[in-house]
């Protein structure tokens, strides 16, 4: 070997040495850049999936505030807490909001029931007073009786069941702000409870029209029947309330081969699953 290939030798092992550890160099220099651009990457995947899933929420919510007749959304929200209050899912099965209570209400307010159809809504309008009362220039120096709750005399407003439920729930809305320092929906449960107990307790002092006690009444009242009542009229999804009690329903056992008096003299219980109107008119049975 000449002293010139022998040169050129060194030279390209020196060459390629430097190489490699150029190219080590290289990728010590840019692995944190790629890293670095990696990560943001990353984030930005991560941003965008928040940004969907926030999109993902609005749009859950829309469909669900869809449909609606009467409710508008502030409503949607503190009615749907205040069934989930009253009744709330346990071990035992799903509480009022699951069983879509607040749609039933929503479809009563939309009717002849929100609409005050079968009320008479022409004044005079006289709360109960105890003292002397003055109607129409005749005075009743013993003024009136206090009639009990849901009595038909102790309705005294000028104005139907849908703007009644307007009013009370923004009172209720107004009442949960000032007294626990915030909406009734935003509440501890057991603030929620603290709230519907004085408004039990005639508590609230801003109620104008209807009166507190008056109002939770006719919430109770009302979330109890959109519990119970035939899924027809939009409450008891999927019968929810009737598995938890062991209702029947509306079946009576003929379609599953039983009479009424093989029921009523059998030796041992038979329990019969739950049946609606809707299940009638899908089967004709």
């Amino acid at each position: 070997m000449t002293k010139n290939n022998t040169t050129t030798r060194r030279q390209f092992i020196k060459y390629l040495v430097a190489g490699a550890i150029g190219a080590g160099a290289v990728t010590v220099v840019e692995y944190p850049i790629l890293n670095n651009q990696i990560q943001n990457d990353n984030k930005q995947i991560s941003d965008l999936n928040t940004q969907v899933s926030s999109l993902q929420n609005k749009l859950d919510t829309s469909l669900q505030h869809q449909g609606f007749l009467t409710l508008n959304p502030d409503e949607q929200t503190l009615v749907e807490a205040i069934v989930e209050t009253m009744i709330p899912t346990d071990s035992n099965g799903p509480g009022g909001k699951e069983a879509g209570v607040i749609y039933f209400i929503d479809n009563q307010l939309a009717g002849s029931y929100g609409k005050g159809g079968n009320m008479y809504l022409q004044g005079p309008f006289v709360q109960p007073n105890q003292g002397a009362l003055t109607v129409q220039s005749i005075t009743y120096s013993g003024g009136t009786i206090a009639p009990r709750l849901q009595a038909g005399t102790s309705y005294q407003y000028p104005f139907n069941l849908r703007e009644y439920w307007q009013k009370g729930l923004a009172y209720i809305q107004a009442y949960s702000q000032s007294a626990y320092g915030g909406k009734f929906d935003t509440l501890s449960s057991d603030n929620r409870t603290k709230v519907l107990q004085d408004l039990y307790d005639n508590k609230p002092i801003n109620f104008l029209g209807p009166q507190p006690a008056e109002f939770f009444n006719e919430l109770y009242d009302m979330v109890i029947a959109g519990f119970m009542t035939d899924p027809l009229y939009g409450g008891n999804i999927g019968m929810a309330s009737w598995q938890l009690m062991g209702s029947t329903g509306v079946n009576d056992g003929q379609d599953q081969g039983y009479t009424t008096k093989q029921l009523m003299v059998a030796t041992t219980p038979t329990r019969l699953s739950p049946k609606s109107l809707g299940d009638i008119q899908k089967t004709g049975m």
